[in-house]
């Protein structure tokens, strides 16, 4: 692993394993539904080429010594996304190898120096370090190449990106939303917050519900109803 920029390794490797997926996708496609409501799967292409510039971008900043945000606003962002869904397959895979291809130079030249200057998501949002973006772009390519919804699933995540995904909504809802998670396949339980029902599943299939998606297939609860864990953001 890159000791000067966290998660660029394991990032460029999802990144290769999404592209080789989207390598196998025709025209038609790409106009079907993803797992994510409202989105095709060319909607998701196009969000994570967009996400990829979005990042590159706070990193130039991050280089440079200015603060950058991702986007100019959430209504660019959304409409960057949606002009982009409508284009052919071939200039959607194009766009996702180029836009992959800037953001790994991009966290190749970033000075070690550079890795807590502050970037946003949109001007005037809580500021992040720029070493969390490794992270932040690995999260993004496998969560949203199984919402293609073609074959990789949450099944086929490295175990330490599910036990990221796991602290991270563990500490997101721990206010709101406690619970216990039984992960069957490891013979581990995970307390969040104080009380709550017992949610039990393997690792994968737990973490996968606990970002929204799916039914809460392989999931079940002690009190009978998967809770309503609303929009992840």
């Amino acid at each position: 692993m890159d000791d000067g920029f966290p998660h660029l390794d394991e990032t460029v490797v999802a990144t290769a394993r999404y592209l080789a997926s989207l390598a196998e996708l025709a025209d038609e496609d790409v106009r079907q539904p993803s797992v994510l409501p409202g989105w095709t799967r060319a909607h998701v292409i196009s969000h994570l080429s967009r996400n990829a510039d979005a990042l590159t971008n706070v990193l130039h900043g991050a280089q440079a010594g200015e603060q950058r945000s991702q986007y100019p606003s959430t209504e660019e962002r959304d409409a960057d996304i949606e002009k982009g869904a409508g284009r052919s397959v071939a200039e959607l895979r194009a766009d996702a190898i180029a836009s992959a291809g800037r953001w790994v130079q991009a966290a190749n030249e970033l000075h070690t120096s550079k890795l807590d200057a502050p970037g946003s998501r949109v001007p005037g949002s809580k500021a992040y370090p720029a070493r969390q973006v490794g992270r932040m772009r690995r999260t993004e390519v496998e969560v949203h190449h199984a919402d293609l919804g073609i074959g990789y699933t949450a099944a086929d995540w490295p175990t330490d990106l599910v036990d990221l995904l796991l602290v991270r909504r563990s500490r997101e809802l721990e206010t709101d939303q406690p619970m216990v998670l039984e992960l069957t396949d490891r013979g581990e339980s995970v307390e969040i917050g104080s009380g709550g029902p017992t949610i039990s599943g393997s690792a994968a299939d737990v973490v996968w519900w606990l970002l929204g998606r799916g039914a809460g297939d392989g999931v079940t609860c002690s009190s009978g109803q998967l809770p309503d864990l609303g929009k992840w953001a």
